[in-house]
């Protein structure tokens, strides 16, 4: 039996509520469009259960490629099949959690279906960079008869090359959420946790600024920070104070912040030099902000939606790795 049908069959149980779950998140992210997304983000796990029952994942994620490319031949988008993909990782955390009592076993489920949302993804989009491959030298061939078509071609290939940064983007998220989860997965220490977290995003993703920090009983933002040179943090530190600048604004919306430009947002906390874009997202457990990572970068305008949705579900394991902590500890006491 596959690591992904044991996934699915741990998540039978839960499937109403996954698929409720699925459909309010995909719904959620795209507004104006709720109702199709909702609809096919159900469509779209009921498929994954039953090729996983059937053991037979390859052939979903060839007819998802398939539609994909007739999307873009009619000239539509994969927006919502996206959306429904990338919903089902975040709506499955919590069903995983109750379903495997091992931390190596959530690993290893949450490995496998980051792998299949990969898998998926990557299928959707080189079904379409593909067929844009194909336009761009229909309009090559086009623009060598006639020299109008030359602003075509032009915006033909800047096209495809953001596709092609926007796949390498993807990559590198799905390879840092693996191996994080791969390198936490057993830590038991709410420190060394933070401090491994914090390390590891800024050491593969090149940020400026990386902290995983969290409320401790009186209130007061505690964590673990890492920073690359010349940004006066080079290494991992600690991190202390109350809520405040754009985290505290996180933890009060319990909601992420992405700001594009932190010198037009009166929020942001000027303590890293040369930071010119930041991301905030929240730990949330049971409905409260417990904590938050926060990301920042010298680039401007450097998260996007991708970016969003990638520190989500590193937060959400975040938050199970925490309790886990906290249950080895209290269990430790007694």
């Amino acid at each position: 039996m596959s690591d992904l049908r044991r996934v699915f069959e741990a998540l039978q149980p839960f499937r109403p509520a996954l698929l409720e779950s699925a459909a309010r998140l995909a719904a959620a992210a795209a507004p104006g469009r709720e109702g199709e997304a909702e609809a096919l983000a159900r469509a779209s796990l009921d498929r994954l259960f039953d090729h996983a029952r059937d053991d037979d994942l390859e052939a979903l994620v060839a007819q998802e490629a398939e539609a994909a490319t007739r999307a873009a031949q009619e000239g539509r988008t994969t927006q919502l099949q996206r959306l429904a993909i990338q919903a089902l990782s975040r709506a499955a955390l919590p069903f995983l959690i109750q379903a495997h009592a091992s931390r190596d076993e959530l690993a290893e489920a949450l490995l496998a279906l980051d792998e299949l949302s990969g898998r998926r993804l990557t299928a959707l989009l080189a079904a379409q960079e593909t067929e844009l491959a194909r336009r761009l030298a229909e309009a090559e061939d086009q623009a060598a008869r006639a020299e109008e078509r030359a602003v075509e071609l032009s915006r033909a290939n800047d096209g495809l090359r953001r596709s092609e940064s926007r796949s390498q983007h993807r990559a590198e998220q799905i390879a840092l959420l693996s191996s994080v989860v791969h390198r936490i997965a057993g830590i038991l220490d709410p420190e060394r946790l933070m401090e491994e977290t914090a390390r590891m995003i800024q050491a593969r993703m090149g940020h400026s600024y990386v902290a995983v920090v969290v409320l401790d009983d009186e209130g007061v933002l505690v964590g673990r920070w890492a920073g690359k040179g010349g940004v006066s943090r080079r290494s991992a530190g600690r991190a202390q104070g109350p809520p405040a600048g754009l985290i505290g604004r996180a933890l009060r919306k319990r909601a992420p912040q992405v700001v594009p430009d932190v010198h037009r947002d009166p929020d942001f906390h000027r303590d890293v030099p040369g930071t010119l874009s930041e991301m905030v997202v929240p730990l949330i457990e049971l409905g409260e902000a417990i904590g938050a990572l926060d990301f920042q970068s010298e680039l401007p305008a450097n998260f996007d939606l991708d970016d969003v949705v990638s520190a989500e579900v590193l937060a959400e394991f975040l938050v199970a790795a925490f309790r886990n902590a906290r249950l080895h500890a209290s269990g430790s006491r007694n």
